[in-house]
């Protein structure tokens, strides 16, 4: 048939023809399950729940005996997202990454503008080191997690940060 049109739907010119339909910056609506994903997998941990966590605490000393008054990092890792929380000087900060960066509660450290991607976390940590003058301890890291048999490979990544 000459002079017939396709009646295949065609594409809106100016939407993108990305599956994921990536918004700012090229950022995956699921980056915060992608990045959780890829910290398991970089593990070699395999969850066998469903909704997975770990939580890793930091302090600045050994071991952590007053959580209200005690310098804190803590990481948060949820098959769905991640955040960090830090206690420092009576202020916290808490943000969490879902499909962005959000600050959940309070920012008094203004952390969001630096929240790094998950990979590059310790070089975070290294910031809040340099600039409030502390040293945290990694290797005494509180860990809650119900990934079983995580633990040597979580200590191993503190280890690295």
């Amino acid at each position: 048939m000459t002079g017939s049109r396709s009646t295949r739907p065609r594409r809106k010119t100016g939407t993108s023809g990305h599956p994921l339909g990536t918004p700012n910056k090229g950022l995956s609506p699921n980056t915060g399950p992608l990045a959780t994903a890829a910290w398991l997998l970089a593990r070699g941990l395999l969850p066998h729940v469903r909704s997975w966590h770990v939580q890793v605490t930091i302090g600045t000393s050994d071991p952590v005996v007053d959580e209200d008054a005690a310098t804190l990092f803590r990481v948060e890792l949820f098959s769905e997202e991640w955040g960090f929380w830090f206690r420092h000087a009576g202020k916290s900060s808490w943000i969490r990454v879902t499909d962005l960066p959000f600050v959940h509660g309070r920012d008094d450290h203004d952390l969001l503008a630096e929240t790094p991607s998950l990979k590059n976390i310790g070089v975070l940590l290294g910031t809040l080191e340099r600039r409030f003058g502390f040293e945290m301890q990694p290797r005494c890291a509180l860990l809650r997690t119900n990934l079983v048999g995580a633990e040597i490979a979580i200590r191993n990544w503190l280890a690295a940060l």
